[in-house]
């Protein structure tokens, strides 16, 4: 029990809930089958995609609170060398995020042969938010992305904080 005692219970539920919804976002999305598609009537995922991205935005403001109190209070402990790599390695995910949702772009591009403007696409002229591109606006990139950008921007409010106090 003692382990649970620095863990924000609540905070873990509502992550785990947005990973969740990313499982949802990506089981309403269809997968492009050469020879066969849909309609185009009707985009299940889009009823999932807006409050996932509401829980998501929500998320990264606590984590910004959370990470920039946090870090307050851990800047005594771990010294200046080690308080300098957090925002380092913030960094360096947000970069990785950028290329994991750049390389899922040219994926999907090439599983539906073009986007919207390809008169060869699967997609041509549904628009940029169909049934088979949900999953480019919530995934994990995205979330990665998100909260390293949020523990960034906590860690310079910290800064701040700090500065103003001393």
């Amino acid at each position: 029990m003692n382990r649970l005692k620095g863990l924000n219970v609540p905070y873990a539920i509502f992550f785990l809930w947005n990973v969740l919804m990313i499982f949802a976002v990506h089981g309403l999305t269809f997968q492009h089958e050469a020879g066969r598609g849909v309609s185009g009537n009707g985009n299940p995922g889009i009823l999932i995609l807006f409050p996932s991205l509401l829980t998501f935005l929500i998320l990264c403001i606590w984590t910004v609170s959370l990470s920039k109190w946090w870090l307050y209070d851990q800047r005594q402990r771990w010294g200046v060398k080690v308080h300098v790599m957090v925002p380092l390695a913030a960094v360096l995910l947000c970069v990785l995020s950028v290329f994991l949702e750049l390389q899922m772009i040219e994926n999907l591009r090439t599983q539906l042969g073009g986007f919207t403007n390809d008169p060869n696409s699967a997609v041509y002229r549904f628009g940029w938010l169909n049934q088979y591109t949900n999953t480019l606006y919530y995934n994990v990139p995205i979330l990665l992305f998100g909260l390293s950008l949020s523990i960034l921007i906590g860690w310079l409010m910290e800064r701040s904080v700090r500065k103003s106090s001393s």
